[in-house]
């Protein structure tokens, strides 16, 4: 690994931030992940200007997977980056499996969605309960983290995954790779974590004015949430046996591919 890096840190960008790489963290065999492979990030139509352009262009991407809604990409679309194919999969899905919209246009839906939920369970539940269990369901049965593996069994890289903002949808695959190449949950759970730091500005922005006592509930609407996170890592465990068997049911990642791919991802 080389030195004088940090892992997680923050790849500065004029128009954005919470933009990342994966490599640097250490596994438990004694390797690193290979930096300048692994990218996450969120809107990408904020990188307007030549500097942001050249710095995204120049990571040399050859896959973008974008997890927004339609939507949300329609609102915001990515722009074209020079060698780099891209795909939307969305990382959110409602209970018929339809896209979970996150622009304005689909605000209606979600609440249609929290409202069944709630009669489902027979009681008004915070919207941070609600997305706590949302959050546990991610990791199974999801097109976009099935997409997000495919291009890494592929080895289509360097590759940038993002949502809007880069902390749930991306931040839960993030999670998801470096469990997969042997990051310790600690690890991955942490870089999770790291969107509060960089969004600190927009988080304290947004709960200056809410009342004491609800600021940790309101936390996720800009930032992330500890119990979310580790509820979406902590289900894996308790659905099977171990972090391997997960990404064998769930992505074909057998032993021995596993193994390969940790041996592409890992120095």
């Amino acid at each position: 690994m080389q030195t004088g890096f940090t892992p997680g840190a923050e790849i500065p960008f004029e128009g954005a931030e919470n933009f990342r790489e994966l490599g640097g963290y250490p596994t438990a065999d004694g390797r690193y992940v290979r930096r300048g492979l692994l990218y996450r990030g969120g809107n990408l139509d904020t990188l307007t200007s030549a500097a942001d352009r050249a710095k995204l262009e120049g990571l040399g991407l050859k896959e973008i997977l974008d997890l927004r809604s339609e939507g949300e990409s329609d609102q915001h679309p990515d722009p074209a980056v020079r060698g780099a194919h891209y795909q939307r999969v969305c990382g959110m899905r409602n209970a018929d499996g339809s896209e979970m919209d996150f622009s304005s246009r689909g605000i209606a839906r979600i609440q249609q969605e929290k409202d069944a939920y709630e009669r489902s369970v027979g009681h008004p539940v915070h919207d941070f309960y609600w997305f706590s269990v949302l959050y546990a369901q991610m990791p199974f049965g999801n097109p976009a983290y099935r997409a997000l593996f495919a291009l890494l069994e592929q080895r289509r890289v360097p590759l940038l995954f993002h949502c809007s903002c880069g902390k749930d949808r991306t931040g839960i695959g993030a999670m998801l790779i470096l469990l997969a190449l042997g990051v310790s949950r600690e690890d991955a759970l942490a870089d999770y974590m790291l969107t509060n730091r960089y969004r600190r500005k927009i988080i304290e922005c947004f709960l200056a004015d809410k009342p004491a006592d609800e600021r940790e509930l309101l936390l996720p609407v800009e930032g992330v949430s500890e119990p979310m996170g580790a509820g979406a890592i902590d289900a894996i465990l308790q659905r099977y046996p171990s972090y391997e068997a997960y990404f064998a049911a769930e992505f074909g990642l057998t032993a021995d591919k596993l193994a390969a791919m940790r041996d592409f991802y890992l120095e």
